[in-house]
């Protein structure tokens, strides 16, 4: 069987019977095409005004890097971490760990001296703790000498008969150096507004130390939150890079194949390119940056945009097939596609719009973006197809065109065939759905969730090496921190309450996972004062005293005291695990959390806290709060546990959404129906095959199911358009259903070709999200592929009957 476009006498009747039974929306895109070609040229200026216009602002948009830009304002994490960073600063800690074979000697805590002062250096870190800051520490505290009776010879911090240095010791083994004292650490607290450079700059030191000091220094690893962050974000703008290059070029290459006509490639690049800058220039204006979910925008509006141009240059070429001159083939392909096109863009709007639903800040922010793009992408199609498909012929050759043509026809005859023989045969149809929804209930049910951030990295990647160098050495490179009330002088009964709540952290066994450090200030002053010069002065003035001689640090872990007596808060830093899986993580964050609460909200703590120490002065609502658990450990735990739980709700909303608007296109309940439920269907398969496999979901495929059915609506408008041009031209279901599936099987077979080879090349990404999204959504587009051009004409033409 052929499809009424395989030749031109079909053409002709097609045309005939279309003019016979024009519905009102061709009349008004018939008209609305007559003028845009009337007035192409002023189309064209009036894009590149705008263009001009958008260029210089598009240019302005930034990429904001920060895990606080990930959550919504009023995300209660986040707030805790504000709190922390008003109080603190934030905890945005560098850890660079070496080993050093003479770390116990003289020459050793030079070195440890020398480091530190390289990282302290560099901008964007506010305060390092190291083995040499240590025992310049106790050096101070208690000075070599006669009275004393210390050598001046042996490092202040490996004093044998020195109680306060066996104290700090081992209070900070597993912190700054090992416990075997084999490697050495520099803590590096950094501002909260570092930016990118200031690792770079840590990470060039580390890269320096084996050749600065050889033989003697190696094993360098750079560890911390903010190292993950900074490595996650410059694979993903990297593989967004890789991304976008291979989508242009691939898509390219397709539209080339599918047109052998460079007037749309043209076409195509002048759509990205316009569509891109004018999008980001709106969100430049209101105010919305780049983030890690932003980086695949190029590579989602090509997708958009060449669907648009495949229809439209087939189309072309066909009425020039049949004889029509370049204007009436421009008006002709224009007025027929401009209302599919135009809803193609809408439903694409609406799917991603969707993601409006998310707690995800960022994920909103995308969500906006493609949006507004999709939408361009229409505009853009108006200003410029005109101007660019009137302009003199560019075929790229004689021999190509026929081979084009060749398998043109080929592969629309091979989707008749299929369109034909499903749609023979619904009741088999309706069985393998029924199938495929058995067992994606099932799959689905047993997807769990991936929250470790660092298992966003391959094994094998320097990070994923770094952090099991580090947590073999020291025991863990998770930093997250506690925040508690404290009063106007520390006294020696609340520091007392705040060691038993230390004691009972570090008790905490979650099926075998644990704390490895627990430090405050409170050990430090127990520490300080087993000297026997401090012994009977007060903690408040031993506290003092270490201010003097470390104030950045004792800062960074009491608020000072002032003059308006505000609330003072206490800091007590972490360290577990990062190799940590999702429930194993969840559970320890939250036995933490239970055993602050029930320390900090007694009668006795509350007492304490009390202004100026004195009980009973709870009016100003001293030791009221009960503490926050917080720090970029517990921020990047739930961060993927709130992306996967959002991805339900905006699939939901983006499927109710997308139903309407092909509701409003088809006038149809029935066909909107038909229309949506096989679309749905790939993205059920693909996560229920995540999940019998034994996979997880992590961020990669938590954005899975609103951005593909996003993608896999397009090739369903289109079906819709066709068939009901076929319908109105008095055809039956059956045969418009076959016939629309051949008319749109070229351009979907081909742009579909394309796509799973641009997104399967992330498959090969160090960053394991990026693979994952990459994979899953070429399963996706070719799992919707093979739906649209089977199950849909047999669904469709068994609903309208």
């Amino acid at each position: 069987m052929h499809g009424p476009e395989s030749n031109p006498d079909n053409d002709r009747q097609e045309a005939t019977q279309q003019v016979v039974a024009e519905p009102p929306a061709r009349r008004w895109t018939l008209s609305v095409t007559r003028q845009v070609i009337r007035f192409r040229a002023l189309a064209v200026l009036s894009a590149l005004l705008l263009f001009a216009i958008a260029y210089p602002l598009a240019q302005q948009m930034q990429m904001d890097r920060s895990i606080a830009a990930m959550f919504d304002p009023d995300d209660a994490t986040l707030a805790d971490y504000q709190q922390l960073q008003a109080a603190f600063g934030g905890n945005a800690v560098a850890i660079l760990v070496y080993r050093d074979t003479k770390l116990l000697s003289p020459e050793g805590f030079d070195r440890s001296r020398d480091i530190s002062q390289q990282v302290s250096s560099i901008p964007g870190v506010t305060e390092i703790l190291s083995p040499a800051i240590l025992s310049d520490l106790v050096a101070k505290i208690r000075p070599a000498g006669i009275l004393t009776g210390f050598s001046r010879k042996t490092p202040p911090l490996m004093r044998k008969r020195d109680v306060v240095a066996v104290g700090i010791d081992r209070l900070f083994a597993g912190y700054t150096h090992s416990r075997d004292h084999s490697r050495a650490a520099v803590v590096a607290m950094l501002d909260p507004a570092h930016g990118p450079q200031t690792i770079d700059d840590i990470k060039a030191v580390g890269a320096a130390l084996p050749q600065q000091y050889p033989g003697v220094v190696d094993n360098v690893a750079l560890v911390g939150e903010p190292v993950l962050v900074h490595d996650g974000f410059a694979l993903i703008e990297r593989d967004g890079a890789t991304l976008a290059t291979w989508t242009v070029v691939l898509l390219s290459i397709v539209v080339v194949i599918s047109l052998v006509d460079l007037r749309f490639v043209l076409l195509m690049a002048a759509i990205i390119v316009w569509s891109l800058t004018v999008t980001k220039a709106i969100m430049v204006l209101v105010g919305i940056s780049l983030s890690l979910v932003s980086t695949i925008v190029t590579a989602i509006v090509t997708v958009i945009a060449v669907a648009a141009v495949l229809h439209l240059g087939v189309r072309f070429r066909i009425a020039r097939t049949r004889g029509d001159d370049q204007r009436a083939a421009t008006e002709r392909s224009m007025s027929l596609l401009l209302m599919p096109i135009l809803w193609t863009c809408a439903t694409d709007a609406a799917g991603f719009a969707a993601l409006q639903w998310s707690h995800i800040l960022p994920v909103r922010h995308f969500g906006w973006m493609i949006a507004i793009a999709s939408l361009c992408v229409f505009v853009a199609v108006l200003l410029f197809a005109p101007a660019l498909m009137m302009l003199p012929n560019l075929s790229v050759g004689q021999r190509l065109h026929l081979w084009q043509r060749q398998l043109a026809r080929h592969l629309r005859r091979g989707c008749l065939h299929v369109a034909t023989w499903c749609v023979a045969r619904r009741s088999l149809g309706v069985l393998i759905v029924i199938i495929l929804v058995a067992i994606s209930v099932v799959g689905v049910s047993k997807t769990e969730t991936e929250t470790s951030f660092l298992r966003n990295f391959r094994p094998d990647s320097q990070i994923v090496v770094h952090y099991d160098q580090v947590e073999q050495s020291f025991g863990g490179a998770g930093v997250w921190d506690i925040v508690i009330d404290a009063p106007q002088e520390l006294t020696k009964e609340y520091l007392a309450k705040v060691l038993v709540m230390q004691r009972a952290l570090r008790e905490i066994d979650v099926d075998g996972v644990a704390l490895t450090k627990v430090i405050s200030l409170a050990d430090a002053a127990e520490i300080v004062g087993r000297a026997p010069a401090l012994k009977l002065l007060p903690p408040s003035v031993r506290l003092r005293g270490m201010r003097v001689v470390m104030p950045v640090f004792v800062d960074a872990l009491l608020t000072p005291a002032d003059a308006q007596k505000s609330q003072r808060r206490l800091r007590i830093m972490l360290r577990s695990r990062e190799h940590l899986d999702a429930q194993q993580k969840r559970n320890l964050i939250a036995a933490v959390e239970r055993t602050v609460r029930e320390h900090t909200t007694d009668a006795t703590f509350r007492e304490l806290v009390a202004a100026d120490g004195r009980a009973g002065d709870t009016a100003n609502g001293a030791g009221q709060n009960p503490g926050q658990v917080t720090g970029y450990y517990v921020m990047m735990a739930r961060l993927v546990s709130q992306l996967v739980q959002d991805q339900w709700r905006c699939f939901l909303a983006s499927s109710l959404l997308i139903w309407v608007l092909l509701m409003l296109a088809t006038r149809s309940i029935r066909l909107a129906t038909a229309a949506l439920l096989p679309n749905l269907l790939p993205v059920f398969f693909v996560l229920a095959v995540v999940g019998l496999t034994g996979g997880k979901i992590n961020m990669g495929a938590a954005m899975i199911a609103a951005v593909s059915i996003g993608l896999s609506i397009d090739g369903s408008v289109h079906f819709l358009a066709s068939y009901r041009r076929h319908r109105l031209a008095g055809h039956g279901a059956d045969v418009s259903a076959t016939h629309a599936a051949g008319n749109v099987g070229v351009p979907v077979l081909l742009a579909t070709i394309a796509l799973v080879i641009g997104f399967s090349v992330l498959a090969t990404s160090e960053f394991v999200p990026t693979a994952t999204f990459g994979f899953l959504v070429a399963l996706t587009l070719a799992a919707g592929t093979v739906i649209n051009l089977t199950l849909l004409p047999a669904f469709v033409s068994r609903v309208d009957q």
